[in-house]
């Protein structure tokens, strides 16, 4: 499986709120504990925090106080998971956003950041509908599609 894919995994083990060993992730995921540590890391660094305990019992558990729960179900995490990936790849994104002031619209955006803000998913990224760097808050976007074609600084802002 996919590094994504583990990782979410791993998350729904960790669900249950009980303390998994760092061998019993690693046998469940069919990878080594050296990996179970790094998708820790790397969780982590998205914002998505777990509980270590040390010793004989010891393991990962879920923090319940994550505010990566915010996202309300899987497929705002599964779109989370997805736009992360496209920022790493700098892959553009066609998403069918609803606006306050424009109502749908379809744009092609250039993923830069995720953030959470007054308990809410953002993507912050370069809009190519409005010429500029803009906010879409994730409950917005209708649909999306990652697409082949990347972005660099280059051809982000059009003067």
């Amino acid at each position: 499986m996919s590094k994504i894919a583990n990782m979410l995994n791993m998350l729904r083990i960790l669900k249950d709120k009980e303390i998994h060993s760092i061998s019993s992730l690693a046998e469940k995921l069919e990878v080594s504990e050296r990996m179970i540590r790094q998708y820790k890391l790397e969780l982590e660094q998205a914002g998505i925090y777990l509980k270590s305990f040390t010793g004989k019992y010891g393991g990962y558990q879920f923090d319940e106080n994550n505010n990566f729960l915010k996202i309300e179900n899987e497929v705002k995490e599964k779109m989370y998971l997805i736009m992360k990936e496209a920022i790493a790849n700098k892959n553009k994104v066609k998403i069918k956003y609803k606006s306050i002031n424009s109502g749908i619209t379809e744009r092609i955006i250039h993923p830069a950041e995720l953030f959470i803000y007054i308990d809410k998913w953002y993507i912050a990224g370069f809009c190519e509908l409005r010429n500029e760097i803009r906010l879409f808050k994730l409950d917005d976007i209708i649909e999306y599609k990652i697409l082949e074609e990347v972005y660099t600084e280059k051809n982000t802002i059009k003067k």
